[in-house]
């Protein structure tokens, strides 16, 4: 169980990951519509 205030849930770093390895988007671009870090983005991806 994860928890609720977690902002960085299993599903959200799988639709990070997707939006940066399968859609094409920059990490940076990810990280902005989730109020991330880079290279936060970019691990997720990475994963």
């Amino acid at each position: 169980m994860t928890d609720p205030n977690a902002l960085l849930t299993p599903r959200t770093r799988l639709r990070i990951a997707r939006l940066i390895v399968e859609d094409g988007y920059p990490a940076t671009m990810a990280a902005k519509m989730y109020r991330l870090s880079p290279i936060t983005a970019r691990k997720g991806a990475g994963r």
